[in-house]
This record gives C-alpha cells, structure tokens and sequence, in this order.
C-alpha cells in the first residue's frame, strides 16, 4: 500500500471519528435546549454550508476532524452572535453557559460515549461476520470494547509511573503506519483498528485534564459541589493552560515519532 492511499485512510478514520464525537455533542446539547451555531465536518476554510432550522451545518477544508460550536461555549461570542446571525430575541437560557450543571455534564459526556458505541457496533458488525450469532457478536464485542479501555488506562498508567516511555506512543507517523499494517490485512482487520482508536479518543477524552472533555466534566463536578461557578475567564485560562500543555506533549510525540522512522 502506498503512502498516500495511508495517509488518506488515515485522514478518513480521524475525521469519521472526530466528527461521530462532535455529532454526540450536538445531538446533547440539542436535547438540552442549548443554541448550536455550528456544526463543521473538516476544520479551516470553508468549503460548503448550509443553513437548518438554527444551526449551520458545513464542510471545511481540512480533513482533520470537525467541531460543534455552541452558543456560549466561547467568550468571543460577541462576535460568533454577529457572525452566525442570531436572532435577536434568542433567550439566554439557551446559552451553553446559563444551562443546568446536569445537563452540561450530558452534554460533555456525550461524545466520549458515542466514542464507544460506535466500537462497539463496529465490533459487534465484525464477530457477526465471522459467523457469531448476534447475543454472542454483542457479547465478545463488548468484552473486547472493554479490554481496550482497560489497555489503554494501563498504557496512561505505566507512562505516568515511569514504566514506559514516549517510544511507546504512536504519533503522526506511527498512525499511518498502523493504518497501513491494518488495512493491509483487510477490511475486518482495519475495522478492528478503527474501533480501538475510537475507545482511545472516547478515554482520553474523559481524562480530567482542563482542554478535554473530562477536564471540564471535573470543573463542572467542582462547581456542582461549591455551589459557585467559576469565573468565565478563569475557566478560559485553565483551558488555554491545558491546551498549551496537550499541544506539547503532542510535539514531543510527533517528534519523536519523526526520529523513530528516520532511525
């Protein structure tokens, strides 16, 4: 298989995931009253769009993933309001910020969650194919989806007490690798990958790290037993922090993942 055919599937597999953890997001927050201004599959220029009922739905340039932008999940709102044409009269409680602390939570678990059901149906689909009735498909798939969040909780672990390294950790390069290696088993081997990639995004993205879905998940824990919220620019530092932090450790890896391959 040839670089750039990895690379596209590679490109695809992150999208399709990214996008399954946004739409969880969306369809929450949709639920729970909250304005979405946007809904992007691909990140950048904009390429398409189209507007529904309240929310933009569109395709960007970028085949890295997508986003689902609220009203009120941004302190730029002011210009989001202007740039996404709100109504006027749109009341505040549809705000992210003025919804119940329960229903922020919903809402931020929400795509972790799809995270994981879209392995499980992945992987329930591949033990049906291979001949499995479906109460034994939806039994061993699920055992699976389990032992790879538990893997993965393990590796998180084993990095943090020292026991393994950076050398273990995949980066860019080491992704289009695997990719390749899995595809060229066949479809079942690469749906295989697929669905442990999408119960290591919905994992990491519980961890309670500020920038990460389970970052916030905490803050809002915090807040629920403090009975005060925290400041909208104190929560923007501690996200920007944590950002800054991730966007780091995610250089160090992409690095390293570089030297690796050169070596």
């Amino acid at each position: 298989m040839n670089i750039a055919l990895m690379i596209i599937l590679t490109l695809a597999m992150l999208t399709v995931l990214v996008v399954v953890h946004e739409f969880g997001h969306f369809i929450a927050a949709r639920r729970a009253g909250v304005y979405v201004l946007e809904f992007s599959i691909g990140m950048g220029p904009l390429l398409y769009s189209h507007k529904g009922k309240e929310t933009v739905f569109a395709v960007r340039a970028l085949p890295i993933g997508g986003f689902c932008q609220m009203w009120g999940e941004d302190d730029a709102d002011g210009e989001l309001a202007e740039e996404y044409d709100l109504p006027e009269d749109l009341p505040s409680s549809r705000s992210y910020l003025n919804v119940s602390k329960g229903r922020k939570l919903l809402i931020l678990l929400a795509g972790p969650l799809m995270n994981m059901a879209l392995a499980l149906v992945i992987l329930w689909a591949v033990y049906l194919f291979h001949g499995q009735n479906l109460l034994s498909a939806v039994a061993s798939g699920t055992k699976l989806c389990v032992s790879f969040s538990g893997a993965i909780y393990q590796s998180l672990h084993q990095l943090i007490v020292g026991k393994a390294s950076l050398n273990d950790f995949a980066g860019p390069v080491g992704m289009v690798g695997m990719v390749g290696q899995f595809a060229r088993h066949g479809v079942l081997s690469f749906l295989l990958f697929c669905s442990l990639i999408s119960v290591n995004l919905g994992v990491i993205n519980l961890l309670p790290f500020p920038a990460l879905d389970g970052g916030q998940i905490l803050v809002t824990l915090a807040e629920i037993i403090a009975r005060r919220d925290l400041s909208q620019r104190a929560v923007m530092i501690i996200n920007g922090i944590g950002f800054a932090c991730l966007m780091v450790f995610s250089v160090v890896v992409a690095v390293n993942d570089v030297l690796r391959y050169l070596h």
